[in-house]
């Protein structure tokens, strides 16, 4: 089992990120400045030329990368108290939540890799929204249906 929020694979090869320095995002904008397509990418050998967004991995994990993320979703109440509004600038709020759980959320990067499994799928038809992603259901989910 991957030590969490330390191992992310790559949405064009396939493979492990295991050095955060050599990991990258990318993303698309549309004319309306929404973002989307989100990427987790090994910078330089796997990047996309039609993705003409980008930021280090590094800069979206931990606390800070939380207030960058957020910051997609709202410019915040200081912003707006000042005139900014509080635009999102994202076009695909579930594809934005599953990217922000893959850099924020223990074992969720690790776990996803296994959401398709139609026993998995089965054992949780009747979960809230909640409890499938909470780290110690991720954690278990990789240990029954991980290295099948």
């Amino acid at each position: 089992m991957d030590k969490p929020l330390t191992k992310w694979y790559c949405d064009v090869c396939g493979h492990p990120i295991e050095d955060v320095e050599k990991g990258y995002v990318i993303w698309k904008t549309t004319d309306e400045l929404k973002s989307h397509s989100f990427k987790i990418i090994h910078q330089t050998t796997c990047d996309l030329n039609d993705h003409h967004s980008s930021a280090a991995l590094k800069h979206f994990l931990g606390e800070r990368g939380l207030v960058y993320l957020l910051s997609m979703l709202s410019f915040g109440p200081i912003k707006k108290r000042i005139g900014d509004g509080s635009h999102c600038h994202v076009a695909d709020m579930d594809e934005f939540v599953d990217f922000t759980r893959r850099l924020q959320t223990p074992f969720y990067e690790e776990a996803r890799r296994y959401f398709s499994n139609p026993e998995l799928l089965e054992n949780y038809c009747d979960a809230n929204e909640v409890l499938p992603y909470l780290p110690e259901q991720l954690e278990k989910i990789i240990k029954r249906y991980g290295d099948r």
